[in-house]
Order: structure tokens, then C-alpha cells, then sequence
């Protein structure tokens, strides 16, 4: 189930208001993401990075293997963030709370979703492997889902740095497959970098990764809807100029090898048309 689907009761249909030849329209999906999204927002110094990256490592490798959605990867990332800015946990139980993080993520975006003890024997390939070697049993990990969800208060589907892509993309009309995966390709080695994540919103990462991506395609056709996308973002051309800029250099510090491995890895794949090796 997808946020759009799943918020859409929340939203009225676009209507439009004359009065004294003003005109009043209703916010679409975006402006209703880009209220809300103060609501997900990541708090800073709440786990240290090395340890973050190997979580989400982790959520990465176990993504890939077993070809879950995109937005289920985006999403169980918002809630490890969102719980552990929240909650003190020991080190030993970081697993737990990403495999918890995982099944509900995959319950409110995935189509399937196996039994969380089938992925937990997964390890990502970091000198810290021996914080994910522990194995939980199911009513573990059956008591920590419960617990995120209780200190959420069930507020789960909040829009991603995929949510606003997915809605850029659409508005800008891009059908470009290797821009577009360049574009995610961006926009997750932004939701693996703690100091991006806490530094800007997801909206602010989605209109830059896009930025980012046309920059590396040399994009510069559709110049006119592209600035009517950039408008309708809110924000400046300096201020997307610069988080593109960060986004930039990120790439070029992960081809060297650090600090987002399993990034590259994924999109170095022909599977994402092999993004990672063109910036």
C-alpha cells in the first residue's frame, strides 16, 4: 500500500474557489507532503554515524536480496530514525529494532513480506559484523514492532525522500529511466548519510537529488517545466544548488570506497543501469 493510497481519504479533492477573481486551489499530494513532513523529521546526535551506517547497510543488503520496494527500503530507515531518536537501546539490540523496523515497513508498503526470522541471519560485510550476529525469536521481535509502533503512536506512513521524488519526477514528467535512477540513486545515498539526513528535509533532498541527477545526464532540455518544478518545490535555486552540490560530493567519496558501500554496490548494477559509476 502506498502513502498516496493510504493518506488518500485524508485529502480532499482539488477544488477551485472564485471569489473576486481570486483563485484558491487546494494543495495537491506534494503540498500535503511537504506540510506534514516536519512531522517525520529526523532529530540529530541520536546514534553514532558509524553505527547508523551499518544499520542501514544492513536494511540495504537485506532489501536487495529479497527484491523488496523501493519506498519499503526509504521507509523502515524513517522508522529506525524516527524510533531511536526516541528510545535508548543497547548496541546489541540495533538488529532487532531494524528487523523490527523492516516487517512494518514491508506491512504498510510491500506487497509481500516474509517471517522476520527468514532475513535475520543476514550480515552486512563491516568490521562491526558482530553486532548483527545475535538472532531473536519471533515473539522478540513481534514485542519490539509493537513497541515502535506504540512510541509512534502508529504514525507510520509519513512521506520519504522517495515519496517527493516519486511526486517531482511525475510533476516534471521524466520517463528518462536513466535519469530517474539517478535520481534514486542520489536520494539514497542521502538516506544513508546522517549529517544530509538531519541537515535537510526530504523534500529539500528530493528536488536536489533530481538537480544532481540532470547536472551528471548534462540535462538541458525541458529547461522551462524543469524551473516550473523547481518553483513548485518552494524552495530557492541556491539553496537546491547547494544540497545538489553535497549530494555531488557524496558520490564521488562513495565511488572511493566510504562511507555508503552497499549504496554503490546496488546501483553500480545494471539493474539500476550501473548510476553509480557515472557521477
Amino acid at each position: 500500500m502506498g502513502i498516496a493510497n493510504f493518506l488518500g481519504p485524508l485529502i480532499k479533492k482539488k477544488k477551485v474557489h472564485h471569489t473576486k477573481n481570486v483563485v484558491a486551489v487546494e494543495e495537491d499530494m506534494y503540498g500535503f507532503y511537504k506540510r506534514i513532513e516536519r512531522q517525520s523529521r529526523v532529530k540529530k546526535n541520536y546514534l553514532n554515524e558509524k553505527l547508523r551506517v551499518i544499520v542501514v547497510d544492513w536494511l540495504i543488503q537485506v532489501h536487495m536480496d529479497f527484491g523488496f520496494e523501493q519506498e519499503t527500503l526509504f521507509l523502515a530507515v524513517n522508522v529506525v530514525d524516527r524510533f531511536l531518536s526516541s528510545v535508548v537501546v543497547s548496541v546489541s539490540e540495533l538488529k532487532l529494532v531494524a528487523m523490527a523496523a523492516l516487517v512494518i515497513a514491508c506491512k504498510y508498503e510491500g506487497k509481500r513480506f516474509p517471517s522476520a526470522v527468514e532475513f535475520q541471519d543476514m550480515i552486512p560485510e563491516t568490521y562491526f559484523t558482530c553486532l548483527f550476529e545475535a538472532s531473536f525469536t519471533q515473539e522478540e521481535i513481534n514485542s519490539m514492532e509493537e513497541k515502535i509502533l506504540n512510541k509512534l503512536v502508529w504514525k507510520i506512513m509519513v512521506p520519504t525522500i522517495h515519496s517527493f521524488l516519486v511526486e517531482l519526477l511525475g510533476s516534471f514528467g521524466i520517463t528518462d529511466r536513466l535519469l530517474k535512477n539517478m535520481a534514486f540513486y542520489f536520494g539514497e545515498l542521502a538516506m544513508n548519510d546522517y549529517a544530509t539526513t538531519t541537515m535537510h528535509s526530504p523534500s529539500m533532498i528530493a528536488a536536489s537529488a533530481i538537480h544532481a541527477a540532470r547536472s551528471c545526464m548534462l540535462e538541458i532540455s525541458h529547461g522551462r517545466e524543469w524551473a516550473k518544478t523547481l518553483q513548485k518545490t518552494g524552495y530557492s535555486k541556491r539553496d537546491i544548488a547547494s544540497c545538489a552540490k553535497m549530494l555531488l560530493r557524496l558520490a564521488k567519496m562513495t565511488a572511493r570506497g566510504m562511507p555508503n558501500k552497499k549504496v554503490f554496490e546496488k546501483y553500480s548494477d545494471t539493474t539500476w543501469d550501473a548510476v553509480a559509476l557515472i557521477p
